[in-house]
């Protein structure tokens, strides 16, 4: 049973908005959706697909307040809008994070006993891996060339980030990242940009190709990959640009 655990959304201390108290934490095994196909023989069935849907967080809290029934009120409805937020971390984690909704908001009846416990069931089904904390980064220059960028984890897809700054109007752009024998390759060409370019993701963590508030995804080649994911480790990140510029990348390690 886990104890002395602390816990934070979007950079908020829990124990900071009352006297309350995490007694235990529950992570069960992540859902997962399996995908068969049928075999010629002996009956039984492949596996096509195996896919991560949502992990699953709940805290079982109490609030430690004996006497008052209205601070015990307060203290609820507080930690219900604290759930409400979207990056959670956790001690037992220290230097991750989870992005969540929460899937239960504790009920007003919970506060009636103070030694009632109160879970609050938190799910993470976009990004359903505990993520670095805090990126992992490397940095260079010129028209081209390749950079080294050592990702922790175990998760077998991990995205990468990449901005390239030209020093001049560049009209075509190839970046390429590779790690455990996986590559993924993205050619832009047909374009006319002198500010930055960034291989980014938006809230939903899909990838996303701009300049500015420009979206750069139609100068993509027909041959490009879908997205820049590769599996933990160290990768190697390249570039090729019709201009030379500077280069920044930056991964997040996530774990399984």
């Amino acid at each position: 049973m886990a104890r002395h655990i602390e816990a934070w959304m979007d950079g908020v201390q829990l124990s900071s908005i009352g006297p309350i108290l995490i007694q235990d934490v529950n992570e069960p095994s992540p859902d997962m959706e399996i995908t068969y196909t049928a075999r010629s023989q002996r009956n039984g069935q492949d596996i096509q697909n195996l896919r991560r849907k949502a992990l699953r967080v709940t805290l079982q809290t109490a609030i430690r307040e004996i006497f008052d029934l209205s601070k015990r009120t307060q203290a609820l409805q507080a930690m219900g809008g604290w759930a409400q937020g979207n990056i959670l971390e956790l001690s037992n984690h220290p230097d991750q994070r989870l992005h969540v909704i929460c899937k239960s908001v504790p009920a007003l009846g919970n506060v009636r006993q103070y030694t009632t416990e109160i879970p609050i069931e938190f799910e993470a089904s976009v990004i359903p891996f505990w993520e670095e904390k805090y990126p992992n980064t490397a940095s260079g220059s010129g028209a081209s060339g390749s950079l080294s960028l050592l990702i922790p984890g175990t998760a077998p897809e991990v995205p990468v980030e990449i901005t390239f700054t030209p020093g001049s109007t560049i009209s075509a752009l190839t970046v390429t990242v590779a790690c455990g024998g996986v590559t993924r390759q993205i050619a832009l060409s047909g374009m006319s940009v002198s500010g930055a370019i960034v291989f980014g993701r938006d809230d939903q963590d899909r990838l996303t190709i701009k300049s500015g508030s420009t979206s750069l995804l139609r100068y993509r080649s027909a041959a490009s990959a879908d997205d820049l994911l590769i599996p933990s480790g160290k990768a190697t990140i390249s570039w090729s640009a019709s201009a030379s510029g500077s280069i920044s990348v930056s991964a997040r390690g996530r774990w399984l």
